[in-house]
């Protein structure tokens, strides 16, 4: 049997897996495929999961959750934080980096397969970008391309950043995941903001909602092999959406119809990495999660069908057989919630928008020596840049080809 492993890396981001786990606890006695991502003993079942951080605040606080029962291998932590890239690569997260591989090590011996790595960071962190690279080129080390690494990352907002070497610290790891990653699912905080405010209007948001959407991400892309015991391999999708989130004391909520449900979570308002342009979809996914199975949701839908997307494809449709749990206790547990996956060329703007503050940064050798004097060198500077300008130009050909096919379509009917 094919298990994940799930690795959670910086302080943010192991908060998402607290969150994360605490929600696949609630679906524990509803999946049929724990041992997906539990290793099952003696009538216990202990996560598959790493929580990793050169610090250790963050960390501790998981470690007083009582309501999972961990296994002592599934945290490494050092003492202080890796502001840049070059910390987290370089000096404070090297040796932490081969800690966290040797206590992987340990956690997957028993194992019969080892199917994919889901991993969760924050690329603005010195620990995030830094130590999610190094420890990256180790497991691609250790186990070469037989098993996938899958991110599920946070991106810098382009309204709001946490660090002022943030857009460094992206653009270096980026680079890196792009050559190693098999799919990376993007989130920003400035997007999930955006989305929650749309959908739930309530006046505070703080980093467990933010949390909460993410987690509800990962349990649905994990859920089609725990409840389902579908592939999920097919989905390499980059910018989620997720809904329908409802307040619990919301007592004018319904349920949506099929219809509905599909315009509502393809809107650009929902979806959780955020451009100024309009999605050109190149290819998406519907997973639909709902207890009862409907093997013909979706197929008949016009909203999905008429999506724009690229060279004419059509959207693959997933449903998740399971209920829809939440850990807050503001939210309502909905009879169907949905993720959409989208490899959505506007993002195109989004790489330029961190080559163009990248560029800046570096002209004016703001913050140079922080990265130097942790060992790195001059060229990796150069070496970013050019990887975030070929990404770019990848997804602006895709709009051109695309746009050229539409022409050509379109001439031929003329004739």
């Amino acid at each position: 049997m094919s298990s994940a492993f799930h690795i959670h890396i910086g302080g943010a981001r192991v908060m998402i897996g607290d969150m994360l786990w605490k929600l696949y606890e609630k679906e524990y006695n509803e999946a049929t495929q724990n041992n997906y991502i539990y290793e099952e003993v003696d009538g216990n079942h202990y996560p598959l999961a790493l929580f990793f951080d050169t610090d250790d605040r963050m960390i501790h606080e998981v470690q007083r959750n009582k309501t999972v029962k961990y296994k002592k291998h599934s945290f490494v932590h050092g003492k202080e934080d890796a502001l840049t890239f070059a910390r987290g690569v370089y000096t404070v997260g090297s040796d932490i980096s081969y800690e966290a591989l040797d206590s992987i090590r340990k956690q997957i011996e028993t194992m019969n397969r080892l199917d994919e790595f889901v991993i969760t960071s924050s690329i603005s962190g010195g620990t995030g970008s830094g130590c999610l690279c190094k420890l990256s080129f180790l497991l691609e080390m250790e186990f070469e391309s037989k098993v996938k690494q899958n991110g599920f990352i946070i991106f810098p907002s382009s309204e709001m950043s946490n660090t002022v070497v943030g857009v460094y610290n992206a653009v270096f790891s980026n680079s890196i995941m792009t050559q190693r990653f098999n799919s990376i699912t993007m989130f920003d905080n400035q997007s999930m903001y955006n989305a929650i405010d749309y959908q739930l209007q309530i006046e505070i948001v703080d980093y467990q909602h933010l949390n909460n959407l993410v987690a509800q991400v990962i349990s649905s892309y994990t859920g089609i092999r725990r409840f389902n015991n579908f592939d999920n391999s097919k989905m390499h999708h980059l910018i989620p959406s997720y809904g329908k989130m409802t307040l619990i004391n919301d007592y004018t909520r319904t349920e949506l119809q099929q219809q509905q449900f599909i315009q509502y979570l393809t809107k650009k308002e929902c979806q959780l990495y955020q451009s100024l342009l309009n999605p050109r979809h190149i290819s998406t996914a519907l997973l639909f999660r709902q207890k009862q199975l409907n093997p013909l949701y979706g197929q008949f839908d016009v909203t999905l069908n008429n999506l724009d997307l690229c060279f004419g494809q059509r959207s693959h449709i997933f449903q998740c057989a399971s209920s829809n749990y939440q850990v807050l206790p503001e939210l309502a547990q909905m009879k169907q919630t949905g993720s959409f996956f989208s490899n959505d060329a506007s993002i195109t703007s989004r790489f330029k928008q961190l080559r163009e503050s990248f560029s800046s940064l570096r002209r004016r050798t703001a913050f140079h020596q922080w990265y130097i004097r942790e060992n790195m060198e001059d060229g990796e500077f150069s070496r970013a840049l050019y990887d975030i300008e070929s990404l770019e130009k990848e997804y602006n050909e895709v709009i051109s080809q695309n746009n050229q096919q539409i022409l050509n379509e379109k001439n031929d009917d003329d004739l």
